[in-house]
């Protein structure tokens, strides 16, 4: 009995202790240093646990209804951004100042995933991937939606001066603003990107 006892006790010990000295083995192979719960621009490794994964009943999926694909907007001008999800609880979102990945992912007692959104408006030049560092508008979608998970925010028009073409995204985070982490790979995608056209506004 008391032999039974002592390897429980240490396959217990082990479980605890095994993530933590993988990640231990990872960060001092790593040269690059830990974000502590900062934004780092040069980079930096993270020891967050990813967490809780969700059943594939409950994988996050979103679309953007507004403004509509292709459309043409005049620039200078404000337009509204809409966009519904499904399996995310929205309006859960740590201080990207100090928090920054510091939370493993969370689920809510339904098995959705704990997280927010934000929406982001770049610039794009034919079929060039645009630089992830260059957007025209970035904004969080905090609030907690409506009944039918619907949330919208407003572009403003200092941010859209120049004519041409533009790449509308949602992009889905957990509570510490990782990226969603889903139970399988072979999936529909999680968030959702439109294009649009501005274009000169002679009014």
């Amino acid at each position: 009995m008391k032999k039974i006892l002592f390897i429980l006790v240490a396959i217990l010990f082990y479980s605890i202790l095994a993530p933590a000295k993988n990640v231990d083995s990872i960060c001092k192979k790593s040269k690059l240093p830990s974000n502590e719960g900062k934004q780092i621009r040069d980079g930096f490794f993270s020891t967050t646990q990813q967490g809780e994964i969700p059943n594939i009943n409950n994988m996050v999926s979103s679309l953007i209804i507004k403004p509509d694909f292709n459309q043409k907007l005049p620039s200078n001008k404000a337009f509204d951004v809409t966009v519904i999800t499904s399996n995310l609880e929205l309006g859960h979102f740590s201080n990207a100042d100090n928090r920054y990945y510091s939370f493993s992912q969370c689920l809510n007692n339904k098995g959705q995933i704990k997280g927010h959104q934000h929406v982001t408006v770049q610039k794009i030049n034919d079929k060039n991937p645009p630089d992830a560092k260059d957007f025209v508008f970035f904004a969080g979608l905090n609030k907690k939606p409506d009944n039918s998970g619907i949330l919208s925010v407003s572009v403003n028009a200092t941010s859209l001066l120049n004519p041409g073409l533009y790449r509308i995204c949602v992009m889905s985070s957990s509570f510490s603003h990782q990226p969603l982490l889903m139970p399988i790979a072979k999936r529909g995608a999680q968030d959702d990107c439109i294009r649009i056209e501005l274009v000169q506004n002679r009014c």
